[in-house]
């Protein structure tokens, strides 16, 4: 169980993170459609990165609630998150 909650406890983070990022607030804010879109692009890369190998390596050593909690969380957590933030920024939250 503690395993579980750390993993998912990270798996937001960078979820949270990634987001960040991918939008320009955190790091340098892309002013460009091309920056955009590399800026994108990057985080899709890391979160795929971060979403397979964090499978493998739960599958591997026979993780098998962490594995859930892994790809449950990479699956749900961008979307909350985009729902969140567009809260925010609407006013709403």
């Amino acid at each position: 169980m503690p395993v579980t909650a750390i993993v998912v406890l990270c798996d937001v983070l960078v979820c949270a993170l990634l987001l960040l990022a991918s939008i320009g607030l955190i790091g340098t804010e892309p002013t460009t459609r091309a920056e955009e879109t590399a800026a994108w692009q990057s985080a899709g890369q890391l979160y795929f990165g971060w979403l397979g190998v964090g499978a493998t390596a739960f599958a591997v050593f026979g993780m098998p609630k962490a594995l859930l909690a892994h790809v449950s969380t990479m699956l749900l957590s961008p979307i909350a998150l985009f729902v969140l933030l567009l809260l925010l920024s609407s006013g709403v939250g």
